[in-house]
């Protein structure tokens, strides 16, 4: 009779269990990147009763209750959801972000709810440093090794002087002999100043347009097809069909003399576009039948300009944001699988420590090798369901009120027993 006690107070035990994983699943609902855990039971041996075989000579047994077997971890992928922060990164498919601990220890995070700190340090939500490949000169070298990601906060980007530019424009081919056409746009000297590059084109006669140039009101000189600069109007010819037939090439060289102290050497002007194979592509200066306009400026400069914002791709690289409109490569998130990924211990703070079962991580590029990508800007949720888990916890209170009315059974014979005595 005390081995029925037993088995009842087993099975309580097994259902006590099953109601804190429930809970705690329930309380996790809403945190980042939390993983849900489900329980498995098993029986406890059996003792064999009286005789160990029955007629048909099969064993009788009376079983001793029950015991939890196992808690595992659910590792399927949560819902992302869009973050405030450009920080902000969740892990789309297999893998884990990589966090240097302060004791120097490693773990292992769903939860890509980052900070930066006073330093500029990119931080978990349990104090630790993430991990990653840092950039050097904005690009990230093969085989950089793996260390702490830090932003660099404040820092300023040198200015770049223009050397390409590019007009996109048609001249009207029916606009009145001697009309004239500006087109501006904006080059940088190598202090980063912002100069505006004039161009007026006047209609001849004969359908050609006569360039001249000024860069802040001061004439600049030109190199036509390679030659020597002078001060002289270029001539801009077109066939037939509108299209460009002189200069082939052209370069603006400015008066050094009027940068104040800055240099603005010659920089090409691209009449024409550059096919991927090499060949020449699109005109970009036409001369057709319509109003004479500029369709788009493009060139190479930029004045200097501080860190002002980050963004991340899918590739885990992460952006720096600069006021000058540039960006540039600052590091990249690491992550780490795992041959068995469910082996892993709960450390508490959202994080994951490896274990002999689990195996050591295998570290590398988002995308590569199996690992998931990243969705910079979004965070991933609690993969528990709530519909599953009430259903599991009527469960288990079924179980754990079922083997109550056990108990109270065997202590109601036991009663009579007494009485009987």
């Amino acid at each position: 009779m005390s081995f029925s006690f037993n088995t009842a107070l087993s099975g309580l035990n097994a259902n006590s269990n099953a109601l804190s994983v429930v809970g705690n699943n329930i309380a996790n609902a809403n945190t980042i990147g939390f993983r849900s855990s489900s329980i498995t039971f098993m029986d406890v041996f059996s003792n064999a009763f009286g005789a160990r075989l029955n007629g048909a000579g099969s064993s009788l047994q009376i079983g001793n209750g029950v015991r939890t077997s196992a808690i595992h971890t659910s590792f399927e992928q949560g819902n992302l959801n869009e973050s405030g922060s450009p920080l902000h990164s969740a892990i789309q498919g297999n893998g884990f972000f990589v966090v240097r601990n302060s004791d120097g220890s490693s773990g292992y995070t769903r939860a890509g709810d980052f900070t930066v700190n006073n330093s500029g340090m990119l931080l978990a939500s349990n104090g630790g440093q993430v991990q990653g490949y840092m950039a050097e000169n904005g690009a990230i070298a093969p085989g950089t090794a793996l260390s702490s990601i830090r932003l660099p906060l404040g820092q300023t980007i040198a200015p770049q002087v223009t050397t390409n530019a590019t007009l996109r424009m048609n001249l009207n081919a029916n606009a009145a002999d001697g009309a004239v056409f500006h087109a501006t746009m904006q080059v940088y000297d190598s202090r980063g100043t912002s100069r505006t590059l004039d161009l007026s084109y006047t209609r001849q006669t004969d359908g050609s347009f006569q360039m001249t140039g000024t860069l802040d009101g001061v004439p600049v000189e030109t190199s036509v097809d390679g030659g020597a600069p002078d001060a002289n109007p270029v001539s801009f010819v077109f066939d037939t069909n509108g299209n460009l037939t002189s200069p082939q090439s052209l370069s603006i060289v400015p008066d050094q003399t009027a940068l104040n102290g800055a240099a603005l050497p010659a920089f090409a002007l691209n009449l024409r576009e550059t096919n991927p194979d090499g060949t020449p592509g699109a005109f970009n200066v036409t001369s057709f039948a319509g109003t004479s306009s500029t369709s788009a400026t493009i060139q190479d400069g930029f004045s200097s300009g501080e860190l002002n914002g980050a963004a991340v791709d899918h590739n885990g690289v992460i952006f720096g944001l600069f006021s000058n409109g540039q960006s540039r490569i600052l590091g990249q998130y690491a992550v780490a699988t795992f041959n068995s990924e469910g082996s892993l211990q709960r450390l508490g703070g959202n994080m994951f420590g490896e274990t002999i079962s689990s195996g050591q991580p295998t570290i590398g590029d988002p995308g590569t090798g199996g690992r998931g990508t990243i969705a910079g800007g979004y965070l991933e949720q609690s993969n528990v369901s709530i519909t599953n888990e009430f259903v599991d916890l009527i469960e288990a209170q079924r179980g754990f009120q079922s083997n109550s009315r056990v108990i109270t059974t065997l202590n109601q014979t036991f009663q009579d027993l007494l009485q009987i005595v």
